[in-house]
């Protein structure tokens, strides 16, 4: 986040020049690039043996991102966040196991914001956003190979609830011309989950987790 605010400010003070075009009422800004999805994750600790005290920790994952926006005015505009599935890795940490990989989850992030386009620097046009975000859990699964043998050979199997919360946004674009440019873009989303974890069909814990990641994208738009 230093950094990319370094690199706006650095656009801004060249592209001070001039003034940019901005965007009108009735105007569609598609966004595309790689998203990155970075977990924050603040996890409680599991209270059935033998993963007593141990807390639950998730990785990064990059996918196809993409946004759509439309312009209610020449300042105000209404964005939709969506991605190919992000995949994670879950981890366990604590309990004299260190850091072990029991498995994986999938999850979409569609995220709706309402956005405020600063005044245009040149060809940069810097914009904040505030809104909702819903992301849905699916296909977790669990490697029976590590887990299994930690509980005695039962098979287990772990779920994530679906999460409701916030999301804050700031981006910039670089216009390349009168309908191209350059995205840059940072979001920061509330999720919170439950985490089941069931031992041959029946739940045994359940913790909760706070995963609260900082997304960014790096793209290219274009405006319609």
């Amino acid at each position: 986040m230093q950094l990319w605010g370094r690199g706006a400010l650095a656009l801004a003070l060249i592209g001070s020049v001039g003034l940019a075009q901005g965007y009108e009422a009735g105007d569609i800004l598609v966004r595309a690039g790689a998203a990155t999805v970075s977990p924050r994750v603040d996890s409680d600790a599991f209270s059935v043996a033998p993963l007593t005290g141990a807390k639950v920790d998730v990785n990064n994952d990059t996918q196809f991102g993409f946004t759509v926006a439309y312009m209610i005015n020449s300042r105000f505009g209404v964005e939709l966040l969506a991605a190919t599935p992000f995949k994670h890795d879950l981890y366990v940490e604590g309990a004299g196991l260190g850091r072990t990989d029991i498995g994986d989850t999938k999850h979409l992030p569609p995220t709706l914001m309402a956005q405020y386009y600063l005044p245009e620097l040149g060809p940069v046009r810097p914009y904040v956003g505030l809104g909702v975000n819903y992301t849905y859990f699916f296909d977790e699964n669990i490697h029976d190979g590590v887990v299994s043998p930690l509980i005695g050979g039962a098979n287990a199997d772990v779920s994530l609830s679906n999460s409701v919360g916030w999301a804050a946004q700031v981006g910039v674009d670089l216009a390349m011309g009168d309908t191209w440019f350059v995205n840059l873009s940072a979001w920061r989303v509330d999720i919170d989950t439950e985490a089941r974890l069931k031992v041959n069909g029946s739940t045994v814990d359940k913790i909760d987790v706070e995963l609260d990641p900082l997304v960014w994208m790096v793209g290219i738009g274009r405006a319609f």
